[in-house]
């Protein structure tokens, strides 16, 4: 065939400059595994599969396999890793004891809990005549049935003898109680204890490499300095965006607590608390779960509201003033924690929990607290905050107190070094005129690109909007070329939007309108 094609063109065709997002969330878990999993302990095991596939790879009833339970209960959209590790040799595990006396002289039943409220509850029915052995045997039976609870049972004449699994100080950390009363019956619960020697934690992420998680739960709240120096070392790093947060929960007297957060300084970690209960029928934290759980559960909220994907959200905020919270994105970085909702957590029991001067006090020391709402029918988050409190020369600073700052300050760093890196992926560098239809940069292009930048985070509500807020950051940008070198040198300041966190109402009383 002769064709003729006169005159010659050529035609490209290129992508539009779209805005680049930010990454996609994801969470790393670090807890112990147990030899009935599939999993190499200090392995690090990616996308773990929805549909319970935490159980075959960690053993069910281990601590890691709650733990990527809880936050899949909510969250299987986001990507989880884990890091399984092995009980510590010579590791102890915790016990405690669900404790029945006496015969039964009427019917009735008990509530029995061994770590979770919510799913580990067992109801065990109780005739007249039944003896404390019975009892025993009963509720032995009925945790032995459950297979994913951390514990094992033994009874022995109405002593019910409850081992962690895992060995290690998570599980002093499992509360148990009994609930109910049976005529001729006496119960009493002995807290669990004496778990001891953790898995060394010195050398975990070095399976990590460089691969990025914004939210890592920590399964060991007593001993954060490995997690701590991992994290805090990537905030920033240069070259690359890889900081995130790390999140861990214990239960403990607020006197403890407060020392264990005064002694913390990192807007890297969130630590959240929980009041350590004694009672003659319950041993355990204010909200009978798992602290970890807690920890978990919210680090799956985070994620999912952060995400670029824009998963709907609507449960997880309250977005009737603002129709477009109801889907993640960066914008959420700005918007308040607290009043988030947990909905497998059970209300605190009347009697328990903190104070309100407590849970102040607790959140100045870098204690993060979960509570009831006002209603008393559910579990929220109050204010999440980091363990930040004073600068590298011990000032006292709030810039990195609230996880909010934190993942502000994260979202725009990101979003900008994404774009940045786009833009000028091969630019050629000038001090003079830029040169019609060739990739150049010159100071002035290079700050008009960060005024879009800024504009660009203005409408994800991350800095503020306006003239003003434009120009102050106009004002305070700086760009330095160094053309021997190819480097550009840029400093500016953002003012961020911040979260309402109190209302003060002056209301004076009149009795006339004439004064």
């Amino acid at each position: 065939m002769t064709d003729i094609i006169q005159p010659r063109l050529s035609y490209a065709l290129t992508g539009t400059q779209n805005a680049i997002s930010n990454n996609d969330q994801r969470i790393l878990v670090v807890a112990q595994l147990l030899p009935a999993g599939s999993a190499t302990a200090g392995a690090l095991v990616e996308d773990i599969a929805n549909g319970g596939a935490e159980d075959g790879l960690f053993g069910a009833k281990s601590m890691i396999a709650a733990l990527v339970r809880a936050i899949k209960v909510r969250n299987q959209q986001i990507a989880i890793d884990a890091i399984g590790l092995a009980d510590a040799g010579g590791g102890t595990a915790a016990d405690g004891e669900l404790v029945f006396a006496g015969t039964a002289t009427e019917d009735g039943s008990y509530e029995i809990i061994a770590g979770s409220e919510y799913s580990h509850k067992y109801t065990i029915a109780v005739t007249s005549g039944d003896t404390a052995t019975v009892i025993g045997d009963a509720v032995e039976a009925a945790i032995t049935a459950d297979t994913k609870v951390q514990v094992t049972a033994s009874n022995t004449t109405g002593t019910v003898a409850i081992t962690a699994d895992n060995a290690g100080t998570f599980g002093n950390s499992i509360p148990l109680e009994i609930r109910g009363t049976v005529a001729g019956i006496t119960t009493s619960v002995t807290a669990m204890s004496s778990g001891a020697t953790d898995p060394t934690l010195t050398s975990v992420f070095d399976v990590v490499g460089n691969k990025r998680y914004q939210g890592i739960v920590w399964g060991y709240p007593s001993d954060t300095a490995v997690v701590r120096s991992f994290l805090d070392g990537r905030f920033p790093v240069d070259g690359r965006v890889l900081d995130g947060v790390a999140f861990t929960a214990i239960n403990d007297s607020v006197a403890n607590l407060s020392t264990l957060g005064s002694g913390l300084n990192s807007q890297s970690l969130v630590m959240i608390g929980g009041k350590l209960e004694t009672e003659t029928n319950y041993k355990g934290g204010d909200i009978v779960e798992l602290p970890l759980v807690k920890a978990a559960a919210f680090a799956g909220y985070r994620a999912l509201r952060l995400d670029s994907n824009g998963y709907n959200i609507s449960d997880l905020v309250i977005s009737t003033n603002g129709p477009l919270d109801a889907f993640g994105g960066s914008a959420l970085a700005s918007k308040p924690y607290f009043n988030t909702p947990f909905a497998r957590l059970l209300p605190i029991k009347t009697a328990r929990g903190f104070t309100d001067t407590e849970i102040e006090s607790l959140t100045d020391d870098g204690i993060t607290v979960i509570g009831n709402n006002v209603a008393g029918n559910g579990v929220i988050a109050g204010e999440v905050v980091t363990t930040y409190k004073t600068d590298s020369a011990g000032n006292s600073d709030v810039t990195f107190k609230y996880l909010n700052y934190v993942d502000t300050a994260s979202q725009t760093r990101e979003y900008r070094f994404n774009n940045y890196r786009s833009r000028f992926a091969q630019s050629r560098l000038t001090n003079g005129d830029l040169v019609l239809n060739y990739d150049m940069a010159n100071s002035q292009s290079i700050r008009s690109f960060s005024k879009r930048l800024y504009n660009d985070l203005s409408k994800l509500v991350l800095v503020e909007a306006g003239e003003t807020a434009l120009n102050f950051f106009v004002e305070s940008l700086v760009v330095s070329i160094d053309k021997s070198l190819g480097k550009v040198t840029l400093s500016w300041k953002d003012i961020i939007v911040t979260q309402m966190r109190e209302i003060a109402i002056t209301q004076q009383i009149a009795f006339s309108a004439n004064g």
